[in-house]
């Protein structure tokens, strides 16, 4: 393993790892003109910018230096039907008004445009700069459905060992900061936590009606 991929295996959570794989999965998606909100760049995801027409950095937050400063749930910078794609990663648990988000994601889409977007579910809250909510994949299907979007994609983003290793792998982290001894444990089990991480994909998990529906989070690929 050379020193990037041990230093990314050792700080990304193993949803960011899951979001970076999906959004390599699909990277065939970004076209056009790209509309990416509270996209700063995280992760090890390289975005397609210039494989685009045009890739639009916006953000509430102005510190961040987005090329537009908006609210997703009131974007009138934005002509209705003018947007190929829309990048929403991580981005609705920040939302207070995250329906009429939602209404004006499907405004500015142009006819066919697809919405990207992803949201944990069992996670730490985290402000940014705050944490409102988390949504299961049925209230997603209710909530995009009645604005009128089709979900192509609803993608699981890991079950019950995923988030007991993102725990176990959080509180190694923990003391790994505040421990001289914490850095070498930290390397010691982080392996077995990789191995746990992966337990997901057994069919003992896949069969059992609790570990199956325990949801770390989700990643959607909606179209209007």
């Amino acid at each position: 393993m050379n020193r990037n991929v041990k230093k990314y295996s050792h700080w990304a959570s193993y949803r960011r790892q899951m979001l970076d794989r999906l959004q390599e999965k699909y990277r065939g998606l970004y076209k056009g003109i790209v509309l990416d909100i509270g996209g700063r760049d995280r992760g090890n995801f390289k975005k397609p910018k210039d494989k685009v027409q045009k890739w639009i950095f916006a953000d509430i937050n102005q510190d961040h230096n987005p090329d537009i400063t908006l609210d997703v749930s009131h974007m009138k910078q934005i002509n209705s039907n003018s947007i190929d794609v829309i990048s929403a990663i991580e981005l609705f648990e920040h939302v207070y008004e995250i329906e009429k988000g939602l209404q004006e994601c499907y405004r500015v889409l142009k006819k066919k445009g697809v919405l990207i977007l992803s949201m944990p579910f069992l996670f730490h809250i985290h402000a940014d700069p705050y944490d409102f909510q988390r949504w299961t994949s049925t209230k997603w299907r209710i909530e995009l459905k009645k604005i009128g979007f089709e979900i192509e994609k609803l993608i699981i983003m890991g079950k019950f060992y995923s988030i007991l290793a993102e725990m176990y792998k959080s509180q190694l982290k923990s003391i790994k900061k505040r421990f001289i001894i914490g850095k070498l444990l930290f390397s010691i089990i982080l392996p077995s936590l990789n191995l746990l991480f992966k337990w997901d994909n057994k069919s003992f998990v896949k069969d059992d009606p609790i570990l199956n529906y325990y949801h770390a989070g989700y990643f959607i690929i909606a179209k209007k």
